[in-house]
């Protein structure tokens, strides 16, 4: 999403998770929002005013099969609303309608869905992560850092919490404590 600058706080951090209410919603479709802000560190990645948030949220395919094309449309429409909403409340007021400049900050908006995944990235049943045997019946069901082989750990889009520089950065954070914590620093 292309939003103004004046809705990004100046020292904002470039990677964000949200969860409002408690652990028990981090596994429900929508339950919690991965957020990437990349051109706070690069602001050449967007034109000038602007910055880039790259929002990830999770889903099923099964929410989003059988629907005619209007249906998909007004629910990606829903579910875009409801999470920027969340965005506004949480981190940045006046995200969807400043009073200041009495107009919306988010000056372009791509929504992609499981759906999107899976016609354009050909992931199987538009998911994140690795193909699983069986599905899954929770987000944590994908493998974590560790394996069965001690001191062999995996990192990056085959485990938790998928595909995508959000999902394969915090990845890459997650191995790296879970490193320190088992090497004792």
């Amino acid at each position: 999403m292309g939003v103004k600058d004046t809705v990004v706080p100046p020292n904002t951090d470039c990677h964000h998770f949200i969860l409002e209410d408690d652990s028990a919603n981090l596994e429900k479709p929508y339950g919690s929002i991965f957020l990437s802000i990349p051109t706070v560190l690069d602001s050449s990645l967007a034109p000038e005013g602007h910055h880039i948030l790259h929002i990830f949220t999770t889903s099923c395919i099964e929410n989003w099969k059988g629907l005619s094309l209007k249906d998909y449309e007004e629910k990606k429409e829903l579910v875009a609303n409801k999470i920027i909403s969340r965005l506004e409340n949480k981190l940045f007021p006046g995200l969807k309608s400043s009073i200041v400049l009495k107009e919306s900050s988010i000056v372009l908006k791509e929504v992609g869905t499981p759906k999107t995944h899976r016609r354009f990235l050909a992931q199987d049943n538009g998911t994140y992560g690795p193909i699983p045997h069986s599905i899954p019946k929770v987000l944590l069901g994908m493998p974590f850092n560790t394996t069965a082989i001690d001191g062999l750990y995996c990192v990056g889009d085959s485990c938790f919490p998928g595909q995508g520089v959000i999902a394969v950065a915090f990845s890459g954070i997650m191995c790296a404590h879970r490193v320190t914590a088992d090497i004792g620093t």
